[in-house]
């Protein structure tokens, strides 16, 4: 064999070892890069499952709160009407019913004083999200005692929704004060479609367990 011969024989041998070198590497790259992809997934979502946890478990607690003290004040308003008529017996129960949903939305709305308040307000919104056309606009507002937190909530809501969607929607806060007192609303850019996530419609929402508790103690 002639030196040119085995010069090219020797070139072709590395230029395959160096393609498969090549190929090798990007193979490596594409794994790791498929890995780095799912653990953020994962980790969006479990985080989100650990707020709605925290949420429902405050919430929770909230509603017992606000049962026992209607409990309290019923106790005391049936004995001082125990001589009235069922119709006036009806109107206290409503009475106290109303007084137990009030006293749970305030306290939902002294949730504004913990720390981790922005982060409640991004749980509700990530859940408000699930409810509403894929691949939209997403524009959100806060109360008006809220609306100094909107950026940093919304930072928290986009970086959740582009770990955890190929093609995240694009999240843009609304300075313009919501007509609620704590909470989330949730619309498109076009004004088509709104979700309210709001206290209000949290109380509205476990209304009929609080008149349950209340009741009972009746």
């Amino acid at each position: 064999m002639t030196d040119i011969s085995k010069k090219n024989l020797e070139s072709s041998t590395e230029a395959a070892k160096l393609k498969e070198l090549c190929n090798l590497v990007l193979h490596r790259a594409d794994v790791e890069h498929n890995v780095i992809i799912d653990d953020a997934r994962n980790e969006i979502n479990l985080w989100t499952e650990e707020q709605q946890i925290l949420l429902d478990a405050e919430c929770d607690a909230i509603a017992k709160d606000a049962s026992k003290r209607a409990g309290e004040i019923s106790i005391r308003q049936v004995s001082d009407a125990r001589s009235e008529s069922n119709r006036e017996r009806l109107k206290l129960q409503n009475k106290c019913v109303n007084e137990g949903c009030a006293m749970f939305q305030k306290k939902l709305e002294s949730l504004r004083g913990h720390a981790d308040y922005k982060e409640i307000l991004a749980g509700l919104a990530l859940e408000a999200v699930k409810e509403v056309p894929k691949g939209q606009d997403i524009l959100f507002r806060l109360s008006a005692a809220d609306t100094r937190l909107g950026e940093d909530v919304a930072a928290i809501i986009g970086e959740a929704l582009c770990e955890d969607t190929a093609e995240p929607a694009n999240v843009i806060f609304d300075p313009v004060p919501g007509t609620f007192s704590g909470g989330v609303m949730i619309s498109s850019a076009d004004g088509r479609w709104s979700v309210v996530s709001d206290w209000r419609a949290k109380t509205e929402e476990l209304a009929d367990a609080i008149a349950e508790r209340v009741l009972a103690v009746l």
